[in-house]
């Protein structure tokens, strides 16, 4: 049998807690197997709203982003309890790290897009201060985010918020909203994702690549944040969310054609 160093060495290597990478996995299956029907609908959704002028399309786009906005508010305000929960029992203090600090402030870039989109969806008839109030709105999201990474001064009374149900809902909420990232994601690169012609191509697609692969963490890092809060420190989660990208990096870089008829 093996010994406790061995234990110990093998969970230096995995989390924890396995949901961070039950997240990256779904984040790949759906980069696989759902990322043309996703982009199809998506796309045929944003041709019509912003070269069609379609009222229709584009109430159903602004529900879908307000949804995906709502999915991580709740999401973020039901997860706090039992991260901060098994950060306590582990002695660790939450979104401390630079790490952490540097994708909140992704969080907040992110909702800031989410919340101009909202705006660009909105009626042209709109005022300024529904604008203005669209912009505050956006902030609550990343507001609670930093609120669910920061450790109670008191831990609270026991109530439902506690039960593995409600974090797997909050879970699902998350997953929801990179869900409208990555099809957003997709849809915007799909005329790129033509087969390379050389070498040559391939290597300035790489090149590229690197280039891009801020804009990448704006759409996947954040959503992935309160799992990266307690797993961050071990080398599995960094090659689960590699795995996760990996889709994305090689429908850009060898190309990979999405056919999306829109």
């Amino acid at each position: 049998m093996p010994d406790r160093s061995q234990k110990k060495g093998r969970r230096r290597f995995t989390p924890v807690n396995y949901r961070g990478l039950l997240f990256d996995l779904a984040v790949f299956v759906c980069n696989v197997f759902l990322v043309r029907l996703l982009t199809r609908h998506v796309g045929r959704l944003l041709s019509l709203t912003f070269l069609k002028d379609d009222p229709q399309a584009a109430r159903t786009l602004l529900v879908i982003i307000s949804a995906a906005f709502a999915a991580q508010l709740v999401g973020a305000a039901l997860k706090r309890r039992p991260l901060q929960a098994r950060l306590l029992a582990r002695h660790e203090g939450g979104g401390g790290t630079p790490v952490i600090g540097c994708v909140l402030i992704l969080h907040l870039a992110l909702t800031l897009v989410t919340s101009a989109g909202i705006v660009a969806l909105l009626s042209s008839g709109s005022s300024g201060g529904v604008t203005v109030l669209v912009v505050c709105l956006s902030l609550i999201p990343t507001a609670l985010v930093w609120r669910a990474l920061t450790p109670y001064k008191k831990p609270p009374a026991p109530d439902w918020r506690d039960s593995r149900w409600a974090e797997t809902a909050a879970d699902l909420c998350l997953f929801a909203y990179m869900l409208v990232n990555l099809a957003i994601w997709n849809t915007l690169t799909a005329g790129s994702n033509v087969r390379a012609a050389s070498v040559g191509d391939l290597f300035s697609r790489a090149l590229g690549f690197v280039l891009v692969s801020p804009v990448i963490l704006l759409f996947y890092l954040p959503p992935r944040l309160l799992f990266l809060v307690e797993d961050y420190k071990y080398p599995a989660t960094w090659l689960s969310m590699l795995l996760a990208v990996a889709p994305v990096a090689y429908r850009l870089i060898i190309g990979s054609p999405l056919k999306t008829d829109w």
